[in-house]
């Protein structure tokens, strides 16, 4: 129950922080960073975690939290748990630049025993985050009827990566809930539910697939999530289309 509570907050303090600027430019979102990290340090868990969703790779961004992570780190072990968890969450960050040039610095913390985690994760996602941020970030696919943070889940939608549409999956549970993209996930659930009936990875991001289908609750998916729930060779990822279905007909006969 406390992961899910501090799951929704980073979400909501995401969508607050990328609210501020709905039609910046590329070089605005990049100073916006750059100040709030320049900033006060209780801002900056915030900042990390819009960073996962934003498509930055500048390292007029990152440069300075590799600076604080090599000469910060000894220092915040003594310290309270709000400084050791704001330099794991710089590692983590580096994680989302996609930049290979962080990746020595992320790996010096394997083993470590208060940052192996975050270190282990950043340097997974790295190369993910390298092929993501352009595709996150692409405004030539940008419609001007949505707001920047939309306009990026929307890339993320229009991608051929599941995985990137799984966390496309999660911004839209926890707030971007443009009917433009329910329907994408909807159609991404079509296309992939009969994938994946021993994969591990591949039965999470159809779980918040299927999340983010019915979070809205609107009827119209009912049918898709109950033939998922008939035909899914996967029996949790049919587990989840009939409970979300079910939860959908129970808020339209209240």
């Amino acid at each position: 129950m406390q992961a899910r509570a501090a799951l929704f907050l980073a979400f909501t303090c995401l969508g607050l922080l990328c609210a501020r600027a709905l039609a910046a430019t590329p070089e605005e979102d990049v100073q916006r960073f750059v100040a709030i990290f320049a900033g006060p340090d209780e801002k900056h868990q915030e900042a990390v975690q819009a960073l996962a969703w934003m498509g930055l790779s500048d390292p007029r961004i990152f440069d300075p939290l590799e600076r604080r992570i090599l000469s910060e780190n000894a220092e915040a072990r003594g310290l309270n748990r709000a400084d050791r968890n704001r330099i794991a969450h710089y590692i983590r960050a580096l994680g989302f630049s996609g930049n290979p040039k962080y990746l020595p610095t992320v790996l010096t913390f394997r083993q470590d025993n208060e940052y192996d985690r975050f270190s282990r994760v950043a340097a997974e996602e790295l190369p993910q985050y390298q092929k993501w941020n352009p595709i996150i970030s692409d405004r030539a696919t940008f419609d001007p009827k949505y707001s920047d943070d939309t306009n990026r889940v929307r890339n993320m939608l229009l991608s051929d990566d599941l995985v990137l549409k799984r966390l496309a999956a999660k911004r839209v549970f926890f707030g971007t809930r443009e009917p433009e993209l329910i329907d994408r996930l909807a159609a991404a659930l079509k296309e992939n539910y009969q994938r994946g009936a021993t994969d591990n990875e591949i039965t999470n991001t159809l779980g918040w697939l299927i999340k983010g289908v019915a979070c809205t609750g609107d009827p119209k998916y009912i049918p898709l999530l109950e033939e998922v729930a008939v035909n899914a060779p996967n029996k949790a990822v049919q587990r989840h289309a009939k409970d979300a279905s079910v939860e959908i007909a129970k808020g339209r006969t209240r």
